[in-house]
Order: structure tokens, then sequence, then C-alpha cells
């Protein structure tokens, strides 16, 4: 999807013909102040003034614009306001942002206004939003303390259950048969969704597709005590807002919105590894997507990864996890010291969920649902080892970043990046305007744009910024995107030779 800017007129026409119909249905306009967050998993979040057609009453509302899949039935005004009902009157005034109008749907498209009262909303900004690694580790931590403490303090506990159903619960239909995930192994890894175990990058791993839908996979597994309550059930990087004092440090306000996928009575910790796993995707786009399995794989081997073995371009995401499961095993010291084997084991087979989730997700690029189904198979992997399961013994290859050619059944070359961009060691979230602005002028007609130059006193940012905005760009030329370290550019190749006057 093209990165919106704060003109409404530069969204998708779905998303455009959505908010027409909110005007229309609640006699209101609405017109985008700014544009908080938008991009590669499609939603889109602005600040917008939303004016009453006939008492010209004016209100600022956060505007969140999204597509929900087929299969996803929920209502958003029921759920949220179920979430109100069953929640306790502080946990709501405090972290769940209030409905303006009720949501507005067309053919799978969203519309959602929400309001936090009392409040200015200029400062609230969706977690994807922040870059700065502290206030990202804060945002982490602060999550734990939120749904465990606060929504789910007085969580209870399901004795002796199976793994297998633990993942069932979370996971329902993207099990079945003939499903997305299991298209996406069979016709794009060229795997059999029952083989036992997973080759990635000479290692072994368990299969989780298999172990989710059957419970004879799992051998003798023991059975373990579960934590059940609330789960939001779609806690990505967008579908929080947040404000920083003016410190930058200090947490002003923390408030969840889009409860379409909330449930009650559920196993939790499912909303900690989905929000782990969207901040990855999003970190994914930073880095080279062997890199990005090579820190995979770490999760199998440690509760929190060693900083000393964790690659330099992964060292910021690392902390922010670390801190993340720090404040989880804190919450089980505190309150379950005897339960810590079963608790962290829901933790793990919630990792499984969550990137068997993402897989599923068609919406995606096809690397990351291959990094949904390696986190997947990771966390199971981790499960395996604290509960001493057996090693599969019938295996496929999945991955191997080394892998130069496919003549064997089942084996597929990893996918070679077609630049040659350096890596860099810190995520860059922030500058959307900038880069959107950048993008636009080179995908232009190249009769009308032959060369983009960024222009600024040194230290600005403009060799990050072009850098950035190449990334983004990889895939939209045949010929591929690459740098030229003895010039402060970035050269976009297309298939055609380029003109004389253009360049490098």
């Amino acid at each position: 999807m093209p990165e919106p800017t704060t003109d409404f007129q530069s969204l998708p026409e779905e998303y455009q013909h959505v908010i027409r119909l909110a005007q229309n249905t609640h006699n209101v306009t609405v017109t985008p102040l700014q544009l908080l967050i938008g991009g590669w998993s499609g939603a889109v979040v602005y600040l917008v003034s939303v004016s009453n057609n006939e008492t010209k009453r004016v209100e600022h509302c956060i505007l969140k614009l999204d597509r929900k899949g087929k299969a996803a039935k929920s209502d958003e005004v029921t759920r949220h306001n179920a979430v109100m009902d069953k929640s306790t009157p502080e946990f709501a005034r405090a972290h769940i942002a209030e409905l303006v109008f009720d949501r507005v749907e067309q053919e799978g498209v969203i519309a959602i206004f929400y309001r936090i009262a009392g409040q200015s909303l200029l400062k609230y900004l969706p977690l994807s939003k922040y870059e700065r690694q502290s206030q990202i580790k804060t945002l982490f931590t602060q999550t734990n303390t939120v749904l465990l403490d606060e929504w789910n303090g007085n969580a209870a506990f399901e004795q002796a259950v199976h793994p297998q159903k633990v993942l069932h619960h979370w996971l329902g239909f993207r099990l079945d048969a003939g499903g997305n995930t299991e298209r996406f192994l069979q016709d794009t890894r060229g795997v059999n969704p029952d083989v036992a175990g997973l080759l990635i990058n000479g290692h072994i791993f368990p299969n989780p597709l298999l172990h989710a839908r059957k419970p004879e996979s799992w051998g003798k597994a023991r059975l373990i005590d579960v934590a059940t309550g609330f789960i939001h059930g779609d806690l990505n990087t967008n579908n929080i807002l947040v404000k920083f004092a003016d410190n930058k440090e200090s947490l002003e306000g923390y408030y969840l919105i889009d409860f379409a996928l909330f449930k009650e009575n559920m196993p939790l910790l499912y909303d900690h590894r989905y929000l782990e796993m969207s901040y990855l995707l999003h970190a994914m786009s930073q880095i080279s997507f062997a890199k990005c399995v090579d820190f995979l794989t770490l999760i199998a081997v440690a509760d929190i990864p060693d900083p000393h073995k964790v690659p330099i371009e992964m060292a910021g995401v690392s902390a922010v996890i670390g801190s993340a499961r720090g404040a989880f095993s804190e919450w089980v010291e505190e309150n379950h010291p005897s339960l810590q084997d079963d608790l962290w084991g829901q933790y793990w087979l919630a990792g499984v969920a969550a990137g068997l989730t993402y897989c599923h997700k068609t919406g995606m690029s096809d690397e990351q649902r291959l990094a949904g189904l390696i986190y997947a198979a990771a966390n199971l992997k981790r499960y395996a080892g604290t509960f001493k399961l057996p090693q599969a013994t019938e295996v496929e290859l999945l991955y191997d970043e080394n892998q130069s050619n496919a003549d064997s059944p089942g084996t597929l070359q990893a996918k070679k990046p077609r630049h040659n961009l350096p890596t860099q060691p810190t995520l860059f979230i922030g500058r959307q305007a900038e880069v959107t602005a950048v993008k636009d002028l080179l995908m232009r007609d190249p009769q009308d744009v032959r060369l983009v130059t960024l222009t600024g006193p040194g230290g600005t940012g403009k060799t990050r910024l072009a850098l950035q905005t190449a990334s983004e760009l990889t895939d939209r030329f045949t010929d591929g995107v690459y740098f030229v370290a003895w010039l402060p550019s970035v050269s976009l190749k297309p298939s055609s030779p380029p003109l004389p006057e253009q360049s490098a």
C-alpha cells in the first residue's frame, strides 16, 4: 500500500470510500490533522478534526482505518462494550479509549473513531511511532503491567491442560486443513505440513503446525496449569496509544484500541507474544532477513537472548525484548513462584500461536510469513527443551540462507536480496512524511523525474533518509536498489538502462 500522507486523497480508494461513508452516516465532516502511523501492516491512524454538520461542534479524535480478514466476523462496538463492561471501572478509565461512533465498515474495510476523554491528543502516538530504545523498553514493560497486574489481576487457572489444547484455544480456525498456513508450507516452501521437524540453517526445529493440530505429535508431554482471563487478540504496535512526558522518559498515558478480537476465559500471554511478533516484523524492514533468522533461532535456547550472541543489527531489538521478558519473569516470581515452569511454558506456547497467526496472514509478504513460522518453531523448540520432549527424526528443509539450488524435492533457495544497502544499527521510525515524499518522486515516470537530490546541512540525516527510502523500494525495481559508497546518494536502478545524464 502506498504510504499515506496527511491528505486523505493519498489513501487507497477503499479507505477514502469508508471515510465518506462515515461522514454520511453520522452527518459529520472529517478533516485530517496529522498522520500518526501508516505503512507496512496496512493500518492507518490519524489525528482528525470531526465537525458535526448540524451543531457545528468540533471534536478531535483518533481515526483508525484498517482491513479485516474475511474470517473476522467480530463487531468492534459489541466487543468494545463487552471490554468496558467486564473490566474494572479503574482499568477502563485508565487504559481503554472511548468509541465516538459505531464502527463504519464497507467490504471488510473499517473506520473507527476514538477519544481519550479530557486529554489533549497531540502527543498520543501508536507504539510503532516511537524509536528511542529506552521508550520502547518502557512501553513493553508497561504492557506486562497493564495486561497482567491491572487487566487480569484476578486471573484464574485451568489445571492440567495438554499443550496442544492451549494452542488450539488461541488458533482455532487457523489450524483447519487446507488453510493459509498449510498452503504456505506446501505451495510456497515446498514442505509437507505433517512432517515432524523443520530444518532451519542446519538446525532441527519441531513443526509448529503439526504440534498445534495433533496431540499425538507431543508424545508423552506432561500437562500444565494455565493462567486464563482477558486477551485483546490483536495487540500489535498500532493498537496501543501512548503519551510520554516532556522529559521523553516518563509515561503519562497508555490506552488500548481496536478490541474486535477481544475474548474472555482464554489462556493469557498471547497478547505479549503477538505484540513481540508485530515489533519484530516492524524491525525486519531495517535488517537483512538472514540476520533476523539468526536472532529468531536464539529464542529457541534461552529465556532472554544472550547479548554476546545477538547479531549487532538486532542488539536494540534484543534489548527491548529482553526488558519485556524480564518484566514477565518478575511477575511470575512475585505472584506464582511455584508455577515458574508452567507459566514459562505457557509463554513459549503463546509465541508458537503468535508466529502461526502471522504466518496465516495472506496480506503479509512471504518473508514476513516465513519469519512468523520460524518464530513459532523457535518458541516450540524452547518449550520442547524445557519439558524434555524428544527431537524430531523426520525433517524437511524450511530455510537455509546458504542454499545454492533447489534440486532436491522440498527445498527452496533462500531469497537473495537485490540490493547492497548497508545494515543500519538502529530502527528508523518517524520522518515518514519525508520518506513518502521521496518515494513519490522516485516512483514517477522517468521522463518526468530522472534524479532526486537530498540537500541540507551536514548531520541532518540525508543519507539515513535516503537509505530508509531505498530499503522500502527494494521490491519495486526489477534490477534492484544499490548504494554507491563514494557518493552520498542512493542509486535506484530500474530494469531499463539508465539515461546518460542520470547519476549513479
